[in-house]
């Protein structure tokens, strides 16, 4: 059964999402509803931190669900993202990191954790 957690920091202009375990295409559907509505609460630019450390691979009827919300990342306005891969599944992240790449019209950093995740995007900020 999967997990997950999404919030918007809008004073950031940021969003989490966290999502761990193994995820049908149920969970997937409902975790990208998530994900929109708090897009959504974002000015366009936002950056996403996603936290794969616990993600495992989902059915294949859920494949079409990780593109979805990167899509829909892209859609709302997502100038950069950053993947928090830490100790989790290899074989999940890589799984994420192939399905729908092609919707990523964003960069694209790794991180080993989420507040380091958080100082990347900082930095980047800072630059520009």
């Amino acid at each position: 059964m999967g997990d997950w957690n999404v919030r918007a920091d809008e004073s950031a202009n940021r969003l989490y999402i966290d999502l761990s375990a193994h995820f049908d295409a149920e969970e997937a559907e409902e975790a990208n509803e998530e994900v929109k509505k708090a897009a959504a609460k974002l000015d366009p630019g936002f950056e996403v931190i996603t936290n794969l450390s616990g993600f495992v691979p989902g059915d294949q009827d859920a494949v079409k669900y990780i593109e979805e919300g990167k899509q829909i990342v892209r859609d709302e306005g997502a100038s950069a993202a950053v993947r928090v891969m830490g100790e989790g599944s290899t074989t999940g992240q890589m799984h994420f990191e192939r399905v729908g790449e092609e919707e990523e019209e964003y960069a694209v950093a790794m991180a080993d954790t989420v507040e380091q995740a958080e100082k990347l995007l900082d930095k980047r900020a800072a630059s520009q």
